[in-house]
């Protein structure tokens, strides 16, 4: 029948402009979300690099720290300071010693001993203390950057989540708009069923509606 016909393109048509709203709508909740988790990857990937530089340096103090533990004073004996301090107290010793007429005599080699061993305990402590000001800096960027990675790490799973939550709506969206025109069509059916039956049900034999 002619208004069966139209009700359901009229119904098929509604299903599918149902459907595809849906999957619009998923769409840009994805395209969203995708620019989201770019924008915090950029963040994350900027904050990394300003803080590599104490990160590096911090490992590196640290490693120093180990060496010089370990016996190896090459680091601070090639320190700025304490090489410094040692040119300028020997070139001191130096001219007194020389003024005495004593540059290389046994007591100008004490006083250079001497000098040395003192410069070095002092100086060892400021080398150590400035070592573990960088390694302190390092471990503050470590902290700075495990935050930020656990932070962004969050942030783009819940926009992962967001994606597979406005899929599955899409999906669910589908599948109801389409069960929906089915069961439109179903009763629709049913009732012009019903219809034609009560129609044939007057003209049957011993009925009102019947010349019989």
């Amino acid at each position: 029948m002619p208004f069966s016909v139209a009700a359901l393109a009229i119904g098929a048509y509604g299903a599918y402009s149902s459907a595809q709203a849906g999957k619009a709508g998923a769409k840009a909740q994805e395209n969203a979300a995708n620019a989201a988790t770019a924008e915090q990857q950029r963040q994350y990937d900027q904050t990394r690099q300003d803080q590599l530089p104490f990160l590096q340096a911090g490992q590196n103090a640290v490693g120093l720290q180990q060496r010089y533990l370990n016996g190896d004073t090459s680091g601070f004996e090639n320190s700025p300071d304490y090489k410094f301090a040692v040119q300028q107290g020997t070139k001191q010793l130096d001219a007194g010693a020389t003024a005495n007429g004593n540059l290389w005599g046994g007591g100008a080699d004490a006083d250079r001993i001497a000098l040395g061993q003192g410069l070095a305990t002092q100086y060892a402590n400021n080398y150590w203390s400035k070592l573990a000001g960088m390694a302190s800096q390092g471990q503050t960027s470590a902290t700075t950057l495990g935050y930020q990675g656990a932070n962004t790490a969050n942030q783009i799973g819940q926009n992962y989540g967001n994606i597979g939550q406005a899929r599955a709506s899409s999906y669910a969206n589908t599948a109801n708009s389409w069960n929906n025109f089915g069961n439109q069509m179903s009763n629709m059916l049913g009732q012009q069923s019903q219809t034609q039956s009560s129609f044939g049900n007057m003209f049957a034999p011993g009925t009102i509606g019947s010349n019989v």
